[in-house]
C-alpha cells in the first residue's frame, strides 16, 4: 500500500496559472513568435462553454513546439522555473511538502499545466513524480498534438493508470491530497485527507469536512 500525497499545481503550490506567463516567456526569450499569443486567444476563444475542446485550445497555445525535441525545450523550461515559478511558490506549500516527504508519503503532482515544462518540476521541489497534460511526442519530437486535459475526472484516471503501470496500490486512508478549484474535487475525493487551499464557496461546499488553508 502506497501512501501519497495529491498536489494540483497551479494556485496550489503556485500563485495563478502558469500556461500563459510560459507562453509569454516563450516569446519574450524568442523560442515562439509574437504571433503565438493571437493563436492562443483563438483557441480558448473557441472553446468558450465547450469544455471538452480544452486540449484544442492548448494545442493552438502549444503549436510553437511542434517539430522541437523535449531535450531542445528544456532549458527554456528550466529558466521559466527559475526566473518564473520560483518566485510564485507559496512558501507555506513548499514547507508542507518537505513535511509530507519526511512522513513518507509519495509526492505526485497532478496538473492540468503541459508536461513541456512540468515534468521538470522535481528538479525544483520535493516532489516524486508529476502527472500533467502530454504534449504527444513521436519519433523524438513534439507532433503538436495535445492529449486529454489533465483536470476534473481525468485527473484520477491517469493517476490510477500510473499507479498500475508502477504496480502500487493507494492507501487511500492514509494519503492526502490538496487542491484550490472544483476541478480538484474528483481527485480530491481519491483520499482520506483532502486539503483545501485558499477554496472558494464550491470547492468547500463540495468537501465540507475538508482541512482548509490559507496559503500566501
Amino acid at each position: 500500500m502506497t501512501k501519497l500525497a495529491l498536489f494540483d499545481f497551479d494556485d496550489t503550490l503556485s500563485r495563478g496559472d502558469s500556461v500563459v506567463p510560459f507562453l509569454l516567456y516563450a516569446i519574450r526569450r524568442g523560442a515562439a513568435p509574437k504571433r503565438q499569443l493571437f493563436r492562443a486567444a483563438w483557441g480558448f476563444l473557441t472553446q468558450l462553454g465547450r469544455p471538452g475542446k480544452i486540449s484544442r485550445a492548448k494545442e493552438h497555445t502549444f503549436s510553437f513546439i511542434k517539430g522541437r525535441s523535449p531535450d531542445e525545450l528544456d532549458d527554456l523550461a528550466r529558466d521559466f522555473f527559475r526566473e518564473v515559478i520560483t518566485p510564485r511558490l507559496f512558501e507555506d506549500a513548499i514547507a508542507e511538502l518537505w513535511n509530507l516527504k519526511s512522513t513518507g508519503h509519495t509526492v505526485v503532482v497532478v496538473s492540468a499545466s503541459a508536461d513541456v515544462y512540468m515534468h521538470l518540476l522535481p528538479e525544483f521541489l520535493p516532489v516524486d513524480t508529476v502527472i500533467a497534460t502530454r504534449c504527444a511526442v513521436e519519433n523524438g519530437v513534439y507532433t503538436g498534438h495535445v492529449q486529454a486535459n489533465c483536470r476534473g475526472e481525468e485527473k484520477p484516471r491517469r493517476i490510477a493508470a500510473w499507479l498500475q503501470a508502477n504496480d502500487l496500490t493507494l492507501d487511500a486512508e492514509a494519503s492526502c491530497g490538496y487542491g484550490d478549484s472544483a476541478s480538484d474535487i474528483p481527485m480530491l475525493r481519491l483520499v482520506g485527507n483532502p486539503t483545501l487551499v485558499n477554496p472558494g464557496k464550491k470547492l468547500a461546499a463540495a468537501l465540507p469536512n475538508a482541512r482548509h488553508v490559507r496559503w500566501r
